[in-house]
């Protein structure tokens, strides 16, 4: 996995989704503390191939949403690189754009899945990216 492409995820969070509780997000939904579980890349060719970085490398993801409608990330590849940004969300679908990438959220309670179908990661570590489906879940913290 290149580290840029994980840094791109945490420059910003935009929201252009929600809905309800069991199949999509609201902002009330959001607002608080995340931190992700799960940071897990999945080959779509071969989807018994998976990496979860988080249990893997220590990687770690959090975000923090304030009632203003101001997002603050924090990302932490494990293995030496890590990036933090901000930005504002809106929303009223089950789509989130982060940094230009997007996901399909859902939410059941206090969890968060965040699921995008474009990524990419090194499975076969040839320094190449392979196509890659990234899952994230966040607990509400």
């Amino acid at each position: 996995m290149r580290l840029t492409h994980v840094l791109a995820l945490s420059i910003g969070l935009f929201m252009t989704g929600a809905c309800g509780d069991s199949t999509g997000v609201t902002v009330e939904d959001l607002v608080g503390s995340w931190n992700a579980s799960q940071y897990l890349y999945t080959n779509p060719a071969n989807t018994s191939q998976t990496v979860d970085i988080i249990t893997t490398q220590g990687a770690s993801f959090s975000m923090s949403v304030a009632n203003d409608s101001t997002v603050s990330t924090l990302f932490d590849d494990g293995v030496g690189g890590s990036s933090s940004d901000s930005g504002d969300f809106s929303g009223d679908g089950t789509v989130l754009n982060l940094a230009g990438e997007s996901f399909n959220a859902s939410r059941t309670g206090s969890q968060l899945t965040l699921v995008d179908d474009t990524n990419a990661y090194d499975f076969d570590n040839d320094g190449s990216d392979d196509p890659a489906t990234l899952t994230i879940t966040m607990v509400k913290q």
